[in-house]
This record gives structure tokens, sequence and C-alpha cells, in this order.
């Protein structure tokens, strides 16, 4: 191995032979990074169930049942799991179990054994998102990696930004046809396949002194076909409160709404810029998956 990697620095270490292209280092941790978010033991692939509570309620997992394990809002008498959502708590107890507070473990897990896990999280209108994860599932499912184009620098792209100074509301139906708001923080005056493109960007986030990333939703001529029909995202960070006049994003770090992978997630599909161009960068079509 290590002769090998004396070869590679040879390689573009002598004169006259391709160097390394600007942003290649970058997407291959994109791509490892991606990779464990669809295929890790709390992963996309490993998401067993997700249920949604309003403030009040309960949800259960029955401890009598040994696979494919459902969220319930049946009270239960000796559940594996409940979960009470009560003042911006989700106090999860069981059997033998310490009260926890899914939300103040900040986005990690609770595991419950025999690789099952849950996660609390919370949507902006306040509502609970409880995830049931299976650390086997991924394997079932027979996943083995998600698919990308091959790295083209032609995906690297400079445009001058124009910022709205006040981020400018934008009410939605997510892929789940349920209500959203987005924000609209400003343009990108890009140059795609020799053609103007004013592409909108968006945040979650309404005040410029919290942004620090720019959301790129795309759709092109290869969604649909080669690339996931709802469009992909590009994330764009920048100083945070301080955007640049003129700043780069890369259409190689394209990803699949996460819609793609689950009908658990939330996506808002339609404020997806369209393009008039095949945008051969990036993910690719969601991988097709054996099992159950």
């Amino acid at each position: 191995m290590r002769r090998v990697g004396y070869a590679v620095l040879i390689f573009f270490a002598l004169p006259g032979f391709a160097v390394e292209p600007a942003g290649y280092q970058e997407w291959l941790q994109f791509k490892q990074e991606l990779a464990e978010l669809a295929g890790g033991p709390t992963g996309m692939y490993a998401i067993q169930d997700m249920m949604e509570l309003n403030a009040g309620e309960m949800a259960y997992l029955p401890a009598n049942k040994t696979s494919n394990l459902r969220w319930s809002k049946t009270p239960l008498s000796a559940p594996l799991i409940a979960v009470e959502y009560l003042d911006q708590h989700a106090l999860a107890s069981g059997p033998g179990r310490q009260p926890s507070d899914l939300l103040a473990l900040k986005g990690k897990t609770l595991p419950l054994g025999n690789g099952l896990a849950v996660k609390g999280t919370l949507l902006r209108d306040k509502t609970l998102k409880l995830w049931l994860y299976d650390a086997k599932l991924p394997a079932q499912r027979k996943f083995v990696s998600l698919d990308y184009f091959p790295y083209d620098p032609k995906g690297r792209i400079t445009a001058a930004f124009r910022r709205n100074e006040k981020p400018v509301a934008v009410s939605y139906l997510d892929s789940r046809e349920q209500a959203g708001t987005m924000y609209e923080v400003g343009v990108l005056d890009a140059v795609i396949d020799g053609k103007q493109q004013p592409l909108k960007t968006f945040s979650y986030r309404n005040d410029w002194n919290d942004i620090d990333a720019l959301l790129l939703l795309l759709r092109d001529r290869t969604s649909g076909k080669t690339t996931y029909g709802g469009g992909r995202v590009v994330e764009i960070s920048i100083p945070k409160g301080a955007p640049p006049a003129t700043m780069t994003f890369d259409l190689n770090m394209a990803y699949s709404f996460l819609c793609a992978h689950s009908d658990s997630y939330n996506c808002p599909l339609v404020l997806a810029n369209r393009i008039d161009a095949d945008l051969t960068y990036g993910e690719k079509y969601p991988p097709k998956l054996g099992g159950g």
C-alpha cells in the first residue's frame, strides 16, 4: 500500500503530469460523509419508522415484537419505550430504563439494544419527529453505496451574489404535503452551459446574523432520468452574516433531496430552480435496493 501511495505522489509531482483538479479532495470528503449519512447505523437506509407528535401526545414501541417495530399512539401497559412530548421535552421511559429527554441529546440517538435506536428532532413548527433506527437494515436492504457522476472541474462555478437585505419568506407544501416556510436570501447570477441563470438561494433562517450557509435547490434535464426527479441540493458555506459579493459553488457536490432515499423526510421540492441543461455532476439517481 505504501508503494502505491509513493507512486501517486510522484505522479502528481512530476512536470507534465496532470494535477489534481480544484475541489477534488473536498468532493471525496463530501462523498464519504454522504455515505455515512446514507448507510450508517442511524443513516437514511437504517430508518425503520418515523412518527410526528404534537404537544401533549405520546408514542409507544411494543415490547413483544422482535422485528418490524412501528411507533403507535395506542397506549401500551409495558412498552419497550414510551415517549411523551410536552413543554419542549421528549421524555422517553420504559421498564428498567432511566427517563431520558431525547431532545437534550441534541441529535444523538438513544440505544435500545439489538441494533435499535431512537432519536427526537424538532420541526420548525415545533412538531416532534420520532425516529426509529435498526442498524441491521442497510445490509438487509442490500444497500452498498450511493452513485455519482465522475468529478468534473467544469462544475465549479463562480457567480455574483445579489443579497436580499431582508430575507423574503416563502411558504410551500413539502413532499409530505405539510406547510413549511423558507427564506429567499438572494440570487446567484451564474453562467451554466453557456446561459445566464439567475438562481434563487434559500435558508431556513430569516436573520443574516444567524445565516452561515445558502441552499441552492436545483432541477435540470437529468431530473427523473439519471438523477432524482424531485431535484438536488448544493450547500454553499459563507462567513456568518457576511455573504461575499462573488462566490464559488460546486455542482459536483449536489446531493439528492433526502426524500429520494426515505419518505420520512420533509423536502421543499417545489422551491427548486429549474435549469434547461444537463447537470451531469454530483449524486445520481438513488440506488435500487433489494430486501425488505
